[in-house]
């Protein structure tokens, strides 16, 4: 019997278990399934949404082929099998697989089309293939894998210091406190002035963009008035300016898509695979042994940071169609702020010299 359908996923995944199987018994984890006693966990790319599911009970093998990721495992199910949201909700036009012993061998596609997304229509594609069998159960074996969804970091990642704020030391030297401190807290408590000139407009009365704002404010004051009387075509154009000097500033334009990525940026192409969204383009860094991850200490008021996720935010930013482009140029001048860490009055110059003040686009 082969079944089609639509499956709801929360939290990366959904089920294939009885409804009273205890799931979170985990016994053995791969990059694709999860199992333990009489249940298997599929995890998706999207965090959220609809993923088209067929169930195969016939005793036949796919073409591996023509899939992403398979991996399989045995269990024994003391109870009917059936699939579930992870809330324990049945999904709609499956039917039940009495209890018994079965090879499950999952297959997976699409995952990393939109890692970490919140899915409205089905990108990714899963197929079960659930037969009897005799074999003991046992752990997971991998039989495919060429995407890269839930696989780990396989390089050294900076440790970065987020206990610990910077704030003025007694001789004014920026120097490392606790948040609970009084020096930390003298910073913190000059926050939000926007430079003694209170917000109006769109500035003040929207929340998404007035955070960033208020940022930007505090460090000049004019320069958010300046960005706030550009047009829609510029603000835009902002953002992608932003995402070339963080690029620059964090050695990422040395590579080449990432160069190929802001040309794209800049012509409305589609972009190289790892640019398709943050999580993967984070991925990308996290596990690129040819890509440098460094720490650079952050201004008063803030943690120290790496560079590169800073520079990879701005571009997505820069590319994104779901934000207003206010919103984007403002964020992405902050996250640009944070690239240059406390180099920022540099970028800050160069912002006005090489766009305000020159028709930039």
């Amino acid at each position: 019997m082969t079944q089609t359908g639509t499956v709801q996923v929360s939290d990366h995944q959904f089920l294939l278990a009885g409804s009273g199987t205890d799931t979170t018994d985990v016994t053995a984890e791969g990059t694709l399934i999860w199992t333990g006693p009489g249940f298997v966990t599929i995890l998706t790319g999207i965090a959220y949404g609809p993923a088209t599911l067929t169930v195969d009970t016939h005793d036949t093998t796919a073409a591996l082929e023509e899939w992403e990721t398979v991996e399989e495992t045995v269990i024994d199910a003391p109870e009917d099998l059936r699939v579930l949201s992870v809330d324990g909700r049945v999904a709609d036009g499956y039917a039940l697989i009495p209890a018994g012993r079965y090879r499950v061998r999952a297959h997976a596609r699409g995952r990393d089309i939109d890692f970490d997304g919140i899915a409205t229509e089905p990108t990714e594609q899963y197929l079960l293939q659930i037969t009897p069998t005799t074999r003991p159960t046992d752990s997971i074996t991998r039989l495919r894998k060429t995407d890269t969804a839930h696989e780990p970091p396989t390089k050294q990642l900076p440790q970065v210091d987020y206990e610990h704020f910077h704030a003025p030391g007694p001789d004014g030297t920026l120097t490392k406190f606790t948040i609970d401190s009084p020096e930390a807290q003298a910073v913190f408590a000059l926050r939000n002035r926007w430079g003694g000139r209170p917000p109006t407009g769109r500035l003040a009365e929207d929340l998404t963009i007035s955070t960033a704002a208020s940022i930007i404010a505090d460090l000049d004051r004019d320069l958010v008035d300046e960005i706030d009387a550009l047009s829609e075509d510029r603000l835009r154009a902002l953002a992608r300016w932003c995402a070339r000097r963080a690029f620059e500033r964090s050695g990422l334009v040395e590579f080449d898509d990432f160069r190929t990525a802001l040309d794209t940026m800049d012509h409305g192409t589609t972009p190289p695979p790892d640019f398709a969204n943050h999580s993967l383009t984070t991925y990308r860094l996290q596990t690129d042994p040819a890509i440098p991850l460094t720490i650079e200490p952050g201004i008063a008021g803030a943690t120290d940071f790496v560079p590169q996720y800073e520079a990879a935010r701005t571009y997505m930013l820069a590319v994104s169609n779901d934000i207003t482009a206010i919103r984007a140029a403002l964020e992405a001048v902050r996250s640009g702020i944070a690239t240059y860490g406390r180099d920022y009055p540099e970028f800050i110059t160069r912002l006005r010299t090489e766009f305000l003040n020159h028709d930039f686009a």
